[in-house]
């Protein structure tokens, strides 16, 4: 039997395991507002979340109680996740999409330098190397024709 200060820590750990995934659960709502999947994808990403979400919280009860599963555990959990998302969910979301936004605004950049980048570098190279081209399709007939097997060494 677990003594009841033992079960009151557990229902804290619990509580905390409940905040823990009710954010892990916002950052996937963020996350797929952004990304903006069809409906096969929904549905894919949907059941690989709860995949992953069931995954997740089993490693939480076996790290904080050994797997055993009581009702106070439930408790627990649904305690943790209605604070969170009575208290923090809004404010958390705000920050997630802020930081969303600027994430995609840093790879924009990111994106508009690379462009530019090739845009100076490398059409200007090829521009040259075919006007090369000529030249040295000249130069290697010739070259073919005085080494017709390549230069011996």
């Amino acid at each position: 039997m677990i003594p009841v200060v033992e079960q009151w820590q557990i229902f804290f750990a619990l509580c905390g395991a409940g905040l823990l995934l009710a954010f892990v659960f916002d950052c996937y709502r963020v996350g797929r507002y952004f990304w903006r999947p069809g409906r096969l994808r929904t549905y894919i990403g949907d059941l690989l979340f709860w995949l992953i979400f069931t995954v997740l919280t089993f490693y939480l009860l076996m790290l904080v109680n050994w797997g055993e599963i009581r009702a106070y555990v439930f408790l627990a959990l649904g305690t943790g996740s209605a604070l969170y998302f009575g208290f923090l969910s809004r404010g958390t979301r705000r920050l997630l999409y802020r930081g969303g936004r600027l994430l995609a605004g840093f790879l924009a950049s990111g994106r508009n330098l690379i462009k530019q980048t090739i845009f100076i570098v490398i059409i200007p190279g090829r521009l040259v190397l075919q006007w090369l081209g000529g030249p040295l399709a000249a130069l290697k007939r010739i070259l073919h024709r005085h080494y017709p097997g390549g230069p011996q060494l």
